[in-house]
């Protein structure tokens, strides 16, 4: 082969690899929604009960939220419905989850942890009619040499369809509940989390946004939802409550709750009084701070994220050192063959 044949050959390869890298993996459904099986249908599932010592706590009612010693074994309840319009086989299953950058992340269908091998299912694999629903136990028998930690999970409820256009392709929707279980002795340690400060954020779009720094600092994951109250604005303007997004941030972890104020390219830069409430539970801390936002257009992209991959830089940057070598590979090849010729 020449060596611009060549070099042409591994840079079209090149090109298809890193194509490849950047294209991300396909989004995993919210644990929290329900999932539509058939147009204007859906499967749900939901906690049915709770530990007792919890029943104030509202994540202990909506998540499976304990903590278990070693060597303990524990069965809750889900309910799994069928709103799907038509008979629906639904396969129950444990799968991982990991908190990571202020969110509780789903792993991919297939994979394993410590928690999800030691859950099982009582019915993993259920027929429902329209309309239909089943209660499944749900048990997590903790080894006696678990590591104290905590560790998550979600319990889903997976519906699988054909395309309707024939093609072959399976289409599944999930739902699920969420598992926070804590290993070691006692209650385990306490949940608790820290308000650090609040910064005034302008997104490119003009959208305003408050946006609280948030130290958990307990033993504990914590799911903080958040709500913004603007007053003593420029003519005495206000705004809120706004409710924001919820975060997970993992213990002794540092992460962000923002809350972005809806409709507010045109919305003054301030100065504002902005009063902002987290909670996690029964756990709920609060901090007030004069905030102005600021100006749209003023040439800086306050709170835009930086989306370019970071295994899609490393690939790019990988390619472009491998192409330097063989280019300088192939022209030393090139000099020797003429001087051999000569």
């Amino acid at each position: 082969m020449r060596p611009l044949s060549a070099l042409r050959s591994i840079l079209a390869l090149l090109a298809a690899v890193l194509l490849a890298v950047g294209i991300p993996a396909s989004a995993l459904a919210d644990p929290d929604q329900s999932a539509g099986g058939a147009p204007g249908g859906s499967i749900g599932i939901r906690l049915v009960d709770a530990p007792v010592e919890l029943k104030d706590d509202p994540r202990a009612l909506r998540y499976i939220v304990d903590n278990l010693p070693p060597g303990t074994t524990i069965t809750r309840h889900v309910m799994v419905s069928n709103d799907t319009g038509a008979p629906s086989k639904i396969d129950v299953y444990a799968g991982p989850a990991r908190i990571a950058d202020g969110s509780f992340v789903l792993e991919e269908p297939g994979q394993q942890n410590a928690l999800t091998s030691w859950t099982t299912v009582d019915q993993p694999a259920l027929e429902l009619e329209n309309g239909q629903q089943a209660e499944v136990a749900v048990t997590i028998a903790v080894p006696k040499d678990a590591p104290e930690a905590e560790q998550y999970a979600v319990i889903w409820a997976s519906h699988k369809t054909p395309a309707p256009d024939g093609s072959g392709i399976t289409n599944e929707s999930r739902v699920g509940v969420r598992v926070y279980l804590s290993v070691g002795p006692g209650n385990g340690p306490p949940a608790d989390f820290t308000i650090s400060g609040l910064t005034p954020r302008r997104a490119p779009d003009g959208t305003a946004s408050v946006v609280a720094s948030v130290t958990n600092t307990g033993g504990r994951a914590v799911d903080l939802a958040g709500s913004l109250n603007l007053s003593g604005g420029p003519g005495g303007l206000s705004a809120g409550p706004i409710d924001g997004q919820v975060a997970t941030i993992g213990p002794g972890e540092d992460g962000e709750v923002a809350i972005a104020v809806p409709d507010s390219s045109a919305l003054p830069a301030g100065p504002w009084k902005a009063d902002v409430k987290l909670e996690s539970g029964i756990i709920k801390h609060d901090m007030s701070a004069t905030v102005t936002f600021p100006d749209k257009g003023d040439g800086e992209s306050v709170g835009a994220s930086d989306s370019t991959p970071w295994p899609l830089i490393i690939g790019i940057v990988v390619a472009v050192l491998a192409v330097i070598a063989l280019a300088a590979y192939l022209v030393m090849r090139k000099r020797r063959l003429s001087s051999t010729e000569q």
